[in-house]
């Protein structure tokens, strides 16, 4: 029997494998009207030349009026081809489905910018199409303070329809390593883009 708590472990261990790394890794905590959500994400080159890199989402989300949970895992490694452009696998794992991913990405990382763009097409007959970007700009406030602007981004179809998409917006302040503020989450389901808005703060630390 399925129950919402079917990807606890992979999820638990995707988590722990971020904290133990060197990269930048962001954990975060979220809370709306509906849902409190955990969030980490990791953006880790595998060579200096920063060829290979590591992109890997974990989020768990708990709605307060329906007292289900849910987890979902999203893992990128991808080559730069030319440019920070090229091809990319990986995998994702929803509640206790798991599915292959091939597509291609683009990456771009400075002291102010960070921006990661896929778009992948899942392993398998019918696939579903997804495309996912991160874009965050983090200017300067003071001599000691910055600002956080972010956006994620998630465009999901198949070859008839519209599934889902979303929208995460983060605005706030960055005093390193702690960063909090105003967030906003969007949905659209299905073909009709039936819609639902749930604003919030979010609180997060960010580890280099």
């Amino acid at each position: 029997m399925k129950t919402p708590y079917a990807g606890l472990p992979a999820f638990i261990i995707s988590i722990l494998l971020n904290l133990q790394s060197k990269a930048q890794t962001v954990v975060e905590t979220a809370v709306t009207d509906d849902n409190l959500i955990f969030e980490t994400w990791l953006a880790k080159p595998f060579d200096k030349a920063y060829k290979f890199v590591l992109f890997n989402l974990n989020t768990a989300e708990y709605n307060f009026h329906t007292e289900e949970t849910n987890f979902m895992s999203y893992t990128i490694v991808s080559y730069d081809w030319k440019k920070g452009f090229g091809p990319a696998l990986g995998t994702r794992l929803l509640k206790d489905r798991a599915v292959g991913l091939g597509g291609v990405q683009y990456t771009f990382h400075s002291e102010k910018f960070f921006i990661t763009a896929n778009f992948t097409s899942e392993i398998k007959s019918n696939p579903d199409f997804e495309l996912f970007s991160i874009v965050q700009y983090r200017p300067n406030l003071s001599e000691k303070i910055k600002g956080v602007f972010q956006g994620q981004f998630s465009f999901n179809i198949n070859t008839e329809e519209h599934l889902f998409s979303f929208q995460q917006l983060r605005l706030g302040t960055d005093l390193e390593p702690v960063q909090a503020g105003f967030g906003l989450n969007q949905f659209q389901f299905g073909p009709d883009w039936e819609y639902d808005i749930q604003p919030g703060l979010f609180f997060r630390l960010e580890f280099k």
